[in-house]
């Protein structure tokens, strides 16, 4: 069952980091279905650090594997240095544990795994309230 985030208090206003345009529209279809806002969607590492510190989500999912030269870790990183507070969730397909050793180091809110679980996505995104 697809639960809403507008029982939050405030609609959370979320970042999708993520390459591949097909789950990049159906990630964003289903966060409007839930009441959230999708401030922007990044194909690029360098794309999500611009938009995280120009727009202030409430939120990131950020895929490990992007295009261009800057992968999710290293995105979360460069974002965690101007917003140490900024929850992000790791959704991803590469769960292996090396992966997910070099991606704690970012210290983020969450990790899923892919494909993504929309109803699990609510409830880690009702945690931040």
């Amino acid at each position: 069952m697809l639960l809403s985030c507008s029982a939050l208090q405030w609609p959370p206003r979320v970042l999708i980091v993520e390459d591949e345009s097909i789950i990049a529209l159906a990630t964003k279809a289903s966060l409007k279905r839930m009441g959230c806002e999708v401030v922007a969607t990044a194909a690029t590492g360098l794309q999500a650090v611009d938009y995280a510190t120009r727009k202030r989500p409430d939120v990131v999912l950020m895929d490990i594997m992007l295009e261009g030269g800057m992968d999710g870790i290293e995105a979360a990183s460069r974002i965690r240095e101007s917003l140490p507070d900024l929850p992000i969730i790791y959704c991803t397909a590469y769960t292996d544990p090396a992966t997910r050793v070099q991606a704690s180091r970012t210290k983020p809110h969450a990790f899923m795994g892919k494909p993504l679980d929309y109803g699990a996505l609510k409830e880690l995104i009702d945690t931040l309230q």
